[in-house]
């Protein structure tokens, strides 16, 4: 088995102002998401949405820019989680089960899987 980085792309960026029922309602069904993965064992960092704003570092040939606007960055992720499966066909099969996309249906979920070098 290997470790897979889930992240969560092109949701709703004003998901903080959602009324407060709505918010809440999301967030245990994040809560019980990761409830059943923890029971299955295959979940390894829950993650965390992020928060707006930040920074982008490029090197251009005379030392290194940062754009703290983020004008470059097309597609910003909202938040990430890390899970443990089989393949990563098995993977995406469990990160369809989170809520993020019947919550934000213009979303969409990457997965890729964690470098583990050679033993």
């Amino acid at each position: 088995m290997s470790d897979y980085l889930v992240m969560y792309e092109g949701g709703d960026k004003g998901w903080m102002k959602r009324p407060p029922k709505e918010f809440q309602k999301a967030m245990e069904e994040w809560g019980a998401w990761f409830k059943e993965l923890e029971s299955k064992g295959v979940l390894r960092n829950p993650g965390s949405a992020l928060a707006p704003g930040g920074a982008v570092i490029t090197r251009n040939g005379k030392g290194f820019v940062t754009d703290t606007t983020m004008a470059e960055v097309k597609e910003l992720i909202g938040g990430f989680t890390i899970i443990h499966a089989d393949s990563v066909e098995k993977a995406a099969e469990i990160a369809q089960g989170s809520p993020f996309l019947r919550n934000n249906p213009g979303g969409r979920i990457r997965v890729q899987p964690v470098f583990e070098p050679p033993a």
